[in-house]
């Protein structure tokens, strides 16, 4: 009999999972993903307790990493923000922008308008530490807040790079619903986009730390920004962030996806 026939045994095929989950639930679990879910709540029943994102390690490493320098998936994003700028756009909102790393590291790749407002839509355990920041740095184009102001919603771009799958409440295409004035441009980056069926998975996020968040069915999810009035203009892989859920190899796939979308006129 063949290792995969072997592996496909009952009684093995459940020792291997379980061995997989004990690997995903300790330290050497760090970064990978687990559970297959319909439900924030069932994934959280699931996990152990967390702080989730509300960790100051997590400020820590935006503060002294996130913020310095950029990733090659970052070059579409500011391909595209350059062309939004240089069409008159001033206002930014940066949904999960945390403490403002974005602003700070492409601020050494493109002139900002005089008149940027970069409003950033964050946890409030990031908020306080962003305003200290944004104060040291003379950084006066950054304001903060843990709401949805309505103001913010007819911001002129949205961007969110890895932050749209962890919202359980919010949705991208109620948000939109929600705006008197619609964005002219969508920068999304570092999605977990699958050809699956969509569902709530878990991710170990390192310092002791879990939180379930959304895989997102590709043609689904872009089907709902679409529907609002855009147009998907460009699209790019993500290869630097993989999917590996351990325990449910079916779930997993090579890398994340980054989307651009204009409104339509």
């Amino acid at each position: 009999m063949s290792l995969a026939l072997i592996k496909r045994l009952p009684l093995v095929s459940t020792w291997l999972r379980q061995r997989a989950i004990r690997k995903y639930l300790s330290p050497r679990g760090q970064g990978y993903h687990s559970g297959h879910f319909d439900t924030f709540a069932q994934a959280r029943a699931w996990l152990p307790p967390s702080p989730e994102f509300s960790h100051d390690k997590f400020t820590d490493e935006y503060v002294n990493e996130r913020s310095q320098r950029i990733w090659p998936f970052d070059y579409p994003v500011l391909f595209w923000l350059r062309e939004a700028f240089a069409s008159d756009c001033t206002t930014v909102l940066d949904i999960g922008g945390s403490i403002g790393n974005q602003y700070y590291a492409y601020q050494r790749y493109l002139s900002y308008p005089a008149a940027l407002q970069w409003r950033i839509q964050e946890l409030s355990a990031f908020i306080a530490q962003g305003r200290e920041l944004a104060q040291q740095r003379g950084a006066s184009a950054l304001a903060f807040s843990d709401a949805w102001p309505p103001q913010w919603l007819e911001s002129d771009i949205w961007l969110a790079a890895g932050v749209l799958e962890f919202m359980e409440s919010h949705s991208l295409p109620a948000l939109l619903a929600r705006s008197a004035r619609k964005p002219r441009h969508i920068l999304l980056n570092k999605l977990p986009l699958s050809e699956a069926k969509g569902f709530v998975s878990s991710q170990n996020i390192g310092f002791g730390a879990y939180v379930p968040h959304h895989v997102f069915n590709r043609q689904a999810f872009i089907a709902s920004i679409e529907a609002q009035g855009y147009e998907l203009v460009d699209a790019w892989e993500v290869p630097d962030r993989s999917f590996t859920s351990l325990g449910f190899d079916e779930d997993s796939f090579d890398c994340y996806s980054g989307l651009y979308f204009r409104a339509k006129r």
